[in-house]
C-alpha cells in the first residue's frame, strides 16, 4: 500500500531540513514565538484574575486613544465578535476596571475608559512581554533593523491578502508617500522616514485610499 504525500507544510521537520528552505523554517519559528507570546499574556492574565482578552482589552485602553475605546473597535482590532468584547467589558466592569461612558450624542454608543484601579493594573499588566524584550534588545542594531523591516513587510502583505485587518501602519495611511530621493515620506509630519522611523502603530493613522 503507497503511503499518502505528506500536505505541504511548514510543521514538517522533513520539509523544513530536506532540502533546507529557509521559507519553512521563518513560518514555523513565527508560530514559535506566537506561542511564547500566548503563554506569557496566559500566565499574566491568570495571575492577575482575568482572561487573556481581558488583559488585552485593559492593556489596549491604556496606550490608545479616544475614538479606539468602543466594543466595535476592540472587536474588530482582536478578531472576535462584538458579544465576545461586550462579556469582557461587563467581567472588567465588575471588577471596577473600567467604566461605560455615553456618547451624548447618541446614547447607544458608549466608550470605555479605565478607573484609576484598571488603568493601575494596565501598566502593570503590559510588562507580560518581558522574556521577549529582552533577547530582541540584545541583538546588534542592524540585525534588529532588518527583522523590523521584514516583519513589517510580512504585515503589510497579510493586510492587503485581508488576513488580517487593516493596521495603523506607515504603508496603509493616507500620508504616507514615496519619493525618489528619499524613499519612504510622511507627509503629515513633512519628514522621510528611515527603517526605524516607520510606524506599526500610529496615533496619528488614517485609512488610505483602497
Amino acid at each position: 500500500m503507497t503511503a499518502e504525500p505528506a500536505p505541504n507544510t511548514p510543521f514538517d521537520p522533513d520539509q523544513q531540513n530536506h532540502p533546507p528552505s529557509v521559507d519553512r523554517k521563518i513560518v514555523a519559528a513565527l508560530e514559535r514565538l506566537s506561542g511564547v507570546f500566548r503563554l506569557l499574556l496566559w500566565q499574566q492574565a491568570t495571575g492577575e484574575g482575568l482572561s487573556p482578552l481581558q488583559l488585552q482589552l485593559l492593556v489596549f485602553l491604556r496606550f490608545h486613544r479616544p475614538g479606539q475605546d468602543t466594543v466595535s473597535h476592540l472587536a474588530r482590532e482582536y478578531h472576535v465578535s462584538r458579544p465576545t468584547v461586550s462579556e469582557a467589558v461587563k467581567t472588567l466592569e465588575h471588577k471596577q476596571l473600567v467604566q461605560r461612558h455615553a456618547d451624548p450624542a447618541d446614547l447607544r454608543s458608549h466608550s470605555l475608559q479605565l478607573t484609576p484601579g484598571g488603568r493601575e493594573l494596565a501598566d502593570r499588566a503590559s510588562q507580560f512581554a518581558g522574556p521577549l524584550h529582552q533577547p530582541v534588545a540584545r541583538l546588534p542594531a542592524r540585525q534588529k533593523l532588518s527583522l523590523y523591516q521584514s516583519l513589517f513587510g510580512v504585515i503589510d502583505e497579510l493586510q492587503q491578502a485581508g488576513v488580517i485587518p487593516v493596521q495603523r501602519m506607515c504603508f496603509s495611511c493616507r500620508f504616507y508617500g514615496q519619493q525618489p530621493d528619499s524613499g519612504h515620506f510622511c507627509h503629515l509630519l513633512q519628514i522621510p522616514l528611515e527603517g526605524a522611523q516607520l510606524r506599526l502603530d500610529c496615533p496619528e493613522h488614517e485609512i488610505g485610499p483602497a
